[in-house]
This record gives structure tokens, sequence and C-alpha cells, in this order.
């Protein structure tokens, strides 16, 4: 309860010194600009394309990766939780390398793609964004019962017939949900949008609400623009969840028994080009990201000083985020389960999940002014932004920690509540005998949030001075000055500082069973 309502308070008193600086009633003439309502339309435009987009190229390449066993998959499975979380301005550097006008496709192919513009946006969403979408839908395939797997191989069913009458009656149910999580971060993007939108033509309400904090400095506008944006995702998000049908979570902790469906060369086909779109999509950037590590520049850029200064800032950020994020998530599992079938209590285990997803709708930028605003009217001095950083890090990371917690804890809540009430097993007690079961989702859940806090640029953007650059933010200085190969070079030290954190976290704390799942 202390982490939940530390998590409301801060939130709440934040939003409300921004609005304490705003002047509600010039926010009508807002509304009247024709900028404000093309930065609506295409915001919804970019956002509801990336999303139905990264969806469509998922749906298949779930049930491939379901269905068959071949070498890579593991491999392919711990690319896409990587690509999730990798740093935004590093994944668009390589999209440019690899789509630009002077990059390998132009080169290969002679084909010149509109890479600034909403094509470039679409590109580094699906990056992003399908690789999650397919992490979602895998964890919906767990959810099919055994028997009904046992009983389509009886029947001889193929793989359409096992899509239409088994798979698709439990994908539907968590479309809408994958939906709403996906189109939010779209919504919201922020680092993709300033990099690669190419102009005001392609702005959204993020970088709007940027660009009247840092070159404005005009409150009035980013209180506005904020609560537009988290009133428009309001909106279709119960839009979404008004129409979906609702799934049930299982309370088996048992792996499934595997029975061969009949397969056909029309899936065989499905199966390769859904194949193609992963390896075309994801792979080809990751390549350009590393392909700078052989180069002679790669050493020059290693003896800089300013490099090993910018990955200090940076892990300094990340660690306390990362760690005050797990924090915060576990308060909510904890308090969400403890909710769980305790008769009126019982509805507010959602709303406690619903409650940490929220923060996707609020932009950090805001946020984090809001807060620096209530920590200058308390006297505290602006060396309160490295904590501002480090707390909006903390609570942007949430609803990934919680998407990896959750289903867990709840998985354990519903097996041994019980058996934990009989033998009167609390506290220290019952942790210890959890931990072997949850370790795993606990090392992920960190995971996640520390390369998230170490990729940011969002929010170090906005605070970030001369003693407090970190290595996204290094990286978009040396790209803003046309200093592409040794900004290539740091994206290479980026990466694989991520991906080492994340294997050591993966194998360590996790275990290495989770490391192999």
């Amino acid at each position: 309860m202390l982490g939940v309502g530390l998590f409301v308070c801060i939130g709440v008193f934040s939003l409300m010194a921004l609005l304490r600086y705003s002047d509600v009633a010039e926010w009508s003439s807002f509304l009247s600009q024709p900028y404000l309502w093309r930065l609506i339309r295409f915001s919804l435009w970019q956002a509801l394309l990336s999303s139905l987009l990264s969806l469509v190229i998922a749906v298949p390449v779930a049930s491939c990766l379901f269905h068959r066993s071949f070498w890579g998959r593991s491999f392919l499975l711990q690319l896409f939780s990587v690509s999730m979380v990798v740093p935004s301005i590093v994944a668009i550097l390589g999209i440019v390398v690899v789509y630009g006008r002077t990059g390998w496709l132009a080169q290969i192919s002679g084909i010149e793609l509109p890479l600034y513009g909403l094509t470039g946006i679409l590109l580094a969403h699906v990056f992003f964004n399908m690789p999650l979408a397919v992490r979602l839908l895998l964890q919906v395939y767990a959810l099919i019962p055994t028997g009904q797997w046992r009983q389509a191989y009886q029947l001889g069913f193929d793989r359409w017939s096992a899509f239409r009458f088994i798979e698709w009656s439990y994908l539907r149910k968590a479309l809408p949900g994958a939906f709403v999580l996906i189109f939010m971060l779209c919504f919201s993007s922020f680092a993709v949008v300033l990099s690669l939108g190419g102009g005001p033509k392609s702005s959204t309400l993020e970088v709007a609400i940027y660009q009247a904090l840092r070159f404005d400095f005009d409150l009035n506008k980013a209180s506005f623009l904020a609560l537009l944006q988290v009133l428009i995702c309001t909106v279709i998000a119960l839009f979404v969840y008004k129409l979906a049908p609702v799934n049930h979570q299982d309370s088996s902790l048992l792996a499934q028994s595997r029975f061969s469906i009949r397969d056909s060369y029309g899936a065989k086909a499905l199966d390769v080009i859904a194949f193609l779109c992963v390896l075309v999509f994801v792979l080809p950037p990751f390549i350009a990201i590393l392909d700078p590590m052989f180069s002679t520049q790669f050493l020059q850029t290693l003896s800089s000083l300013r490099l090993w200064q910018a990955v200090l800032v940076s892990l300094k950020i990340a660690f306390p985020a990362a760690f005050i994020s797990l924090l915060l998530g576990l308060s909510f599992c904890v308090l969400a389960r403890y909710c769980m079938g305790r008769g009126k209590l019982d509805i507010w285990s959602t709303k406690l999940e619903q409650l940490g997803n929220l923060i996707l709708m609020v932009p950090g930028l805001v946020i984090a002014t809001g807060l620096f605003l209530w920590l200058r009217d308390l006297g505290l001095s602006f060396s309160s932004s490295y904590w501002i950083v480090v707390w909006v890090n903390a609570v942007m990371a949430l609803p990934f920690v919680l998407r990896c917690m959750m289903p867990c804890f709840y998985q354990q809540e519903r097996r041994f509540r019980h058996l934990y009430s009989s033998l009167g097993l609390q506290a220290w007690s019952r942790c210890k005998i959890e931990w072997p079961l949850v370790r795993s989702s606990v090392a992920q859940a960190f995971a996640f949030a520390l390369l998230l806090s170490l990729g940011d640029m969002g929010v170090i953007a906005l605070f970030g001075s001369q003693g407090m650059v970190s290595l996204p933010l290094y990286l978009f200085q040396l790209i803003g000055a046309y200093r592409l190969e040794e900004g290539a070079c740091v994206a290479v030290v980026l990466i694989l500082l991520c991906l080492g954190l994340y294997v050591l976290f993966s194998r360590i704390v996790g275990g290495r069973w989770h490391a192999q799942g």
C-alpha cells in the first residue's frame, strides 16, 4: 500500500503543480488552431497503422513459433525480447543505415524509401512493437488447454482448422489488449517521431509537448496538450476494452503436452513468409548496428573520455530507476493478488493493474516538468533533476514490469493460497518458498526496466545538462552534428551494454531455465 500510495501521490502532485502554472481560460483558443488538429490526425493515423501492422505480422509469426521447432528459435525469441527494449535512438540509426537514401536497400536493389516521414515512423514502430506483440500472443498460446490440442490431433485438424476453431477464440480475446498497449506506445512515441518525422508535417502531440517545454517553456500549452493526449488515449482504451471479450488466466503451472497438427504446403508457405517478415523487419537493423564494431573508428571512439562519462551517467540513472520500478511493481502485484478473490475487494485487483498501465497515457515529459515545479516550490535546488529523471524512468517502465510479473504472481495465488493459509505461512516464509517460482519473471521485469531506463531519450533530453549526458543523448548529439561514424560506434557500445546486462540478469538472477525459455 505504501508503494502504490507513493506512486499515486507523486503523480497527482506533479500534475497539480503543472496545472497551477496553467491558464485554463486560454485553452479554448488552442482548439481553434488548425495545426493542433493536424497533430491529432497524424498522431492517431500513425498509431493506428503501426498497431494494426504490428499485430497483422505478429499473429502468423506467433503461430509459426508455437507450432514449429527449428534451429535458431531460442535465439529469435531472445532477439525479440531485446528488440522490445533496445534504445530507440540506436534502432533508429540501424533503420537509417538499412533503409536510408544511401542505405543497404538502396545499394542492393536501387529502391529508395521515403524514410523521413510516415514510412520511417512505421518501420521503426514495427521493429519495436511486432516482437512485443509476438511475445504477448505466445503467452496466450500457453493458456490453451492441452486437451484441445489432443482433440485436434485426433480429429486430424490442419493448421487452418486449428487456427479457426482453437487459436482464434483465444487470440481474439487478447488482441484488443495488445492493440491498446501498442497504440498507446505509438501514440506517445517521442524519439522515433523526433528523429524520423522529417518536420512539422509528421509531428505528434508528444513532440509538440517537448517543443512547448524545451524551446518555449509554455507550461499552459504543454499541460493542455498533455491532458488532451490522456483524454484521447483513455477514450480509445475504454472503447476497445468495452468491445473486447474477457480472457481468463489459466491457473495451471504444468507444462503443455505438444500434439502435432497435420501439416500442409500452404501452412509451410505462410510460415516461411512470416519468418521472412521477421528477418526483414528485425534482423537487418541489428546487423547494421553492430557493423561499425569492426572499423578502426570504433577503437578511436572507445578512447573518448566523453563516451565513458556518458556510460557512467546512463548506469547511474538506469540501476536506481530499475530498482525503484521493481519495488513499485512488487507493491502492485502483492496488493492486487491480495485483493483477488476476496469478495468486494476482488474488483481492485483489476483496477490496480489498470492504474499501473495508466502511466502509458501520460507523457513522461509532463510528469517530469510537473515534478520539477513541485520540488522547486518546496525549495529544492536544480540538482533534484537527477532524481526526477530516475523516478520518471522508473514509472514509465512500470507497465512492462507488471506485464512480466503479474501473471506469474496470480498463478501462485490461485494455486497455493489455501495451502499457505492452512500452514500459516506468511511474509518471509512464503517469500522463500515462492522465490524459485517467480525469480524468472522478476529477473525479466528488472532487465526490461533496466534496459528501458538505459535507452531513454525523452526525459534526459529535457533535463540533460553539461554534467548529465547519457549515452542516448550523447548519440543524438553526435547524429545532430553529422558525426555519423562516431555515432554508429557509440550505438555499438550502447547495444552491447544492453545485451550484456540483459544476458547477465536473465541467466544469473533469472536462472538457466529462464535464459533457455
